[in-house]
């Protein structure tokens, strides 16, 4: 599919640590701030840097609280399409998935990331006409200890930082089989001190930096 103005398109599909949710209010981090915004500063304009992020979104789990809405994998298939040509698929998710509702281990986690991944590479080649278009899947920021201390502190159970860091071996297996290229940004970020969960402005501006040099490792 022919890209028509020249520049490579990159989507970023994720939940609220890609929004920019503000811990500090409540409210949204301006596009200097959020990592998607540093992102785009970083890369120029050879680059367009689209936000798909959305506050509570899952990867398959169904909250009876949220109206139906959070859902990923309904939600990524008519992303996809609306947006391409796409050359590169951002997807940082699993993070609302440790909640203590769902109880999942991090090994089911990654079992519902699989199912994503298959819809999404499918999709992709067979109905938008991007077999090539490159995959970037992200383990998310480790959650600070203790989750107790925080103000989502009833949502997660104080293993579920443990359990975060455990996403990374097992979506490291979903990435090999898909053939996608993985980031482990657990290994270098934490959730900032304000409420354990979120991203701080450092920890935006560092995801976005280690986003960066791995998009320039592929010739871009």
């Amino acid at each position: 599919m022919k890209i028509t103005d020249g520049r490579k398109t990159i989507v970023c599909f994720g939940d609220s640590n890609t929004y920019g949710y503000d811990p500090a209010d409540g409210g949204r981090y301006d596009e200097k701030t959020r990592w998607t915004g540093r992102l785009q500063a970083m890369l120029g304009e050879g680059f367009k840097i689209i936000e798909e992020g959305q506050n509570g979104r899952t990867i398959a789990c169904e909250d009876p609280w949220e109206w139906g809405t959070k859902r990923g994998l309904d939600y990524v298939l008519p992303m996809i399409e609306t947006h391409k040509p796409i050359d590169l698929l951002i997807v940082m998710l699993g993070t609302n998935d440790l909640k203590r509702k769902f109880g999942l281990p991090a090994a089911d986690i990654a079992g519902s990331m699989q199912n994503m991944l298959m819809k999404v590479r499918a999709y992709a080649a067979a109905q938008c006409g991007m077999p090539d278009m490159k995959i970037l899947l992200i383990v998310p920021a480790a959650l600070r200890e203790p989750m107790s201390a925080s103000v989502f502190g009833e949502f997660f159970d104080d293993d579920a930082p443990a359990r975060s860091r455990r996403l990374a071996d097992w979506y490291r297996l979903v990435a090999d089989q898909f053939g996608c290229d993985l980031l482990d940004a657990s290994s270098e970020i934490t959730a900032g001190e304000a409420d354990h969960l979120h991203l701080d402005p450092a920890g935006h501006e560092r995801l976005a930096e280690l986003i960066r040099d791995r998009i320039r490792e592929y010739g871009w």
